[in-house]
């Protein structure tokens, strides 16, 4: 068939509302086009994949600080078989990336890797086959603290998810500084560029619903599902106005709204950020190099001293109306199915930073003193409305009398558990359709290497059970797990992705592989349980929910 012939049947083909995509490229089963031009992807076992994707124009020059500009076209095929970029960040050791950074050496000693791409506005896709089938689509917007994280790793390989017939969309976001320092303190012009990170996430949603039938997509079925940073995201995307037009459910793992900034704090810490860096005007940000801010990112967390809370979206009253609490209370996502939950043993992940994973919540580490989880005045507060000492409570309930296990477990209840518990209640009086969860899958004792605590069920763990990776190799003794074991993980890492794709095809997560999970409650409080025994449980741990059942859990900061 000539080239005359095929933009004939091409033409014939619009004119009855049939799409071409796979037309332009029939001699090539991983190619697809879209709105930007054609692309190449690779297939991945039963999969396709497309890496790599432009669903904005790169922040660089004058857009550095702005919303996201719409991407341009290219000519010819473009290459979609492997990751591009991951926006600037420092490396972090507990992160994977896709290719080494650039090493850097600072003025105290140490050194790090940095990456200082600031064109990385992508996202990849990983589908079954790029027709018109119209699956559910399921976007995952990665975690880390705002400050490092990407989509652009194998860490979140979305192939096994992709197999339970949907389509699976990992993004990149601008981080730190680069998507999260407001400046409208500095300029008024650039109000609101301490939610630029925010508006990046929409920007790929919405790039996404108009692209889904080149991927074998819905879009009218999109599910955003997100962890730590990520989850947060979600709880801001739910506060943000009629929410229902981007996405029709959600997914928000560990991370509720008591991580969203306040305005005051957000104004507040940009001016800080530029004192630090001797930044007197915008222009002069514009002007420095993505080493320079980073340095100046670096400078900036030692000096505000709230460590991985400095960057986060904010309420600012325009792009988030007012505190996502009120807003779902006010039923702004009554129109979103919402499934949630958290970790059992949340901040015990930042133990694995320290040489002899102590918890720097609780003890002095190779960071230094302890920093206090829950603040001294807040505690005062809620044990004076209490009538009783937390330390005591906790005791009488864990049956312990170790001092750092029983405020390791406050910690949990306050930063995670509860506030994502309190969500569903909010969310559940305004939809039905709510499913929590708690996961206290955890390595099991006997492979643990000498000398490594048990840590417990701590933050990010249930990712490779969502993504089907069982990639545990950043988990003490995780990689020494022998066969016997492994296949408990694969069960139940099996149930997870069914749970998980079953709530994005139909808003309900139980079906075949999946222990029957009823919706959430204020009555029973039914709550999944994932573990080696996964089963749905009514109000667990209810005398712990109980101390914190009054609180609001609105921002810290």
């Amino acid at each position: 068939m000539d080239k005359r012939t095929i933009a004939v049947i091409g033409a014939l083909l619009s004119c009855v509302g049939i799409s071409h995509e796979l037309l332009a490229s029939q001699d090539c089963s991983a190619c697809t086009r879209t709105e930007n031009g054609e692309i190449k992807g690779t297939a991945s076992g039963s999969v396709i994949a497309f890496k790599g994707i432009p669903y904005a124009k790169a922040p660089v020059g004058e857009l550095r600080f702005r919303p996201p500009q719409a991407a341009d076209k290219w000519d010819g095929l473009r290459d979609a078989s492997q990751y591009r970029a991951t926006c600037p960040q420092s490396k972090d050791p507990l992160e994977r990336y896709p290719f080494p950074g650039k090493t850097i050496h600072y003025s105290d000693g140490n050194q790090n890797e940095i990456y200082e791409n600031e064109d990385c506005l992508q996202l990849s896709v990983w589908t079954p086959t790029a027709d018109h089938k119209k699956r559910p689509i399921m976007i995952f917007i990665p975690g880390g603290a705002f400050v490092v994280g990407n989509g652009s790793s194998n860490f979140y390989d979305g192939s096994r998810l992709a197999g339970h017939d949907v389509v699976v969309v990992t993004l990149n976001y601008r981080v730190g500084l680069f998507g999260f320092m407001e400046l409208g303190a500095l300029d008024k012009n650039y109000a609101g560029s301490g939610n630029n990170g925010l508006r990046d996430q929409i920007a790929a949603i919405e790039w996404v619903k108009r692209n889904a039938a080149a991927f074998g997509g819905d879009p009218d079925n999109v599910t955003v599902f997100g962890e730590s940073a990520g989850s947060i995201s979600i709880t801001a995307l739910l506060s943000i106005q009629q929410p229902s037009k981007w996405f029709k459910r959600a997914i928000a793992q560990s991370g509720a709204s008591n991580f969203i900034h306040s305005k005051d704090f957000a104004l507040g810490s940009g001016r800080t950020i530029a004192q630090v860096g001797g930044y007197q005007s915008v222009e002069q940000l514009l002007k420095a190099t993505p080493q320079q801010l980073l340095e100046t990112q670096k400078n900036a967390v030692a000096a505000v001293g709230v460590g991985d809370l400095l960057f986060a979206p904010f309420i600012d009253g325009t792009l988030i109306a007012d505190e996502p609490n009120k807003q779902l209370s006010d039923g702004n996502a009554q129109g979103i199915d919402l499934m949630l939950g958290a970790t059992q043993n949340e901040l015990n992940y930042w133990s694995l930073y320290d040489g002899q994973y102590r918890n720097m919540f609780v003890e002095n580490t190779d960071f230094g003193p302890a920093t206090t989880a829950i603040p001294l005045q807040y505690r005062t507060e809620l044990e004076s409305r209490l009538g009783t000492k937390l330390d005591q409570r906790y005791a009488a309930i864990l049956k312990l009398d170790q001092h750092n296990l029983i405020r390791q477990a406050q910690n949990d209840d306050y930063a995670m558990i509860q506030p994502m518990d309190r969500m569903a209640e909010r969310q559940s009086a305004r939809n039905a359709n709510v499913y929590l969860y708690r996961f206290q899958w955890k390595v099991p004792t006997e492979y643990l290497p000498k000398g490594v605590p048990d840590l417990g069920a701590v933050h990010a763990l249930d990712l490779p059970f969502v993504f089907g990776t069982l990639d545990l190799g950043w988990v003490p003794g995780g990689i020494r797990l022998e066969q016997a074991r492994r296949d408990v993980e694969a069960r139940l890492s099996a149930q997870m992705m069914s749970a998980w794709t079953n709530f994005a095809r139909t808003g309900n997560p139980n079906g075949a592989n999946v222990p029957q999970w009823p919706q959430y409650e204020t009555s029973q409080r039914n709550t999944m349980i994932w573990s080696e025994h996964s089963n749905a449980e009514s109000d667990p741990e209810s005398e712990r929910r109980k101390l914190w059942q009054n609180e609001d859990f609105g921002s810290f900061l």
